[in-house]
């Protein structure tokens, strides 16, 4: 009986303490947990933007002043998203938008496009100063349109098309970015191509490419800078401005392209959207007198004001 006391007294007393470290370990691996935050994927991608859908129509049956039934939609989709881990972030933006209307009776209406762009704008950066505000940056963007385009009321004839035009960007340059609602890009050496896959529109010598061909190369320094800020509760200004000169041509001639998007929400799901579009390029020469041919480059204006459903991302 002594010996069988004397060969359980230890296994008991060590059965004692590695219940006690057990204890202790735990204890200290649930307070870690509490200290120190996980590292998860979720914690390093950051994602928003807006949609909305806008609906117009109107009917008129014996109106005295005259009028035309029409009916209309216009969709517009903004999205970023954003990686950044350590010294590395990786940004995304896109930006899309078609709207059409339809004019007269139902039986014989008439289509017209009201809207139409798709742009994406790709950047990866690496953070070249610890004040996290400097980044040396690769960037391509990408813009063309998604359907045909006419020049209303001749609708018999497309003077722009799917990747005619289509533009990329693609260089290395400093991007600065003093807050999360700004970033000024800045490329001395970019590589801008224009392309114009349609084999009409390449015979015309269409959008600045030479007659016959079906792209167009320039060289020279870019800058982009793009604002997305909450003026107030309800109030989004959203503003992306690129500048482009060519080195090999025409060099101080700057082509321009600036979008401005105000976005008032009246609640969730409702809101005011008023979109402006300015362009400027030297090599697209606009026929201002129909049926003349184009006399030269003009600015470019657009603008959009639309009620409707909408939906911010979180």
């Amino acid at each position: 009986m002594k010996r069988i006391i004397l060969f359980l007294l230890p296994v008991l007393l060590l059965g004692n303490v590695k219940a006690q470290d057990i204890k202790t370990v735990a204890s200290s691996l649930d307070k870690a947990r509490e200290e120190v935050p996980a590292d998860t994927a979720k914690h390093h991608w950051k994602f928003g933007g807006f949609g909305s859908l806008t609906i117009n129509q109107a009917a008129y049956s014996n109106w005295a002043a005259g009028g035309t039934n029409s009916i209309g939609a216009t969709g517009m989709l903004n999205l970023r998203l954003r990686y950044s881990k350590n010294r590395h972030s990786w940004s995304n933006i896109l930006d899309a938008a078609y709207g059409f209307q339809l004019l007269g009776a139902s039986s014989n209406a008439k289509y017209n496009k009201t809207d139409d762009k798709i742009e994406f704008t790709t950047a990866y950066s690496y953070e070249i100063h610890k004040n996290k505000k400097w980044y040396l940056t690769v960037l391509v963007n990408f813009r063309s349109q998604f359907s045909n385009g006419y020049n209303y009321p001749n609708d018999s004839v497309s003077i722009s098309k799917f990747m005619a035009p289509g533009y990329v960007v693609a260089g290395i340059g400093i991007t600065y970015r003093p807050a999360t609602f700004f970033t000024l890009y800045v490329s001395p050496s970019s590589g801008r191509f224009t392309f114009v896959l349609d084999d009409t529109l390449s015979k015309q010598g269409a959008f600045g490419v030479e007659k016959g061909k079906k792209i167009r190369g320039e060289f020279g320094p870019y800058v982009r800078a793009d604002l997305n800020k909450d003026l107030a509760k309800n109030i989004n200004l959203g503003s992306s401005l690129e500048l482009f000169t060519n080195y090999l041509k025409g060099f101080g001639n700057i082509d321009v392209n600036w979008n401005v998007l105000f976005t008032l929400k009246v609640n969730k799901w409702l809101a005011t959207v008023v979109n402006f579009q300015v362009i400027y390029d030297d090599d697209v020469l606009i026929q201002t007198n129909p049926p003349e041919p184009a006399s030269g480059p003009r600015t470019q204006f657009k603008e959009t004001i639309g009620v409707g459903l909408s939906y911010k991302f979180h």
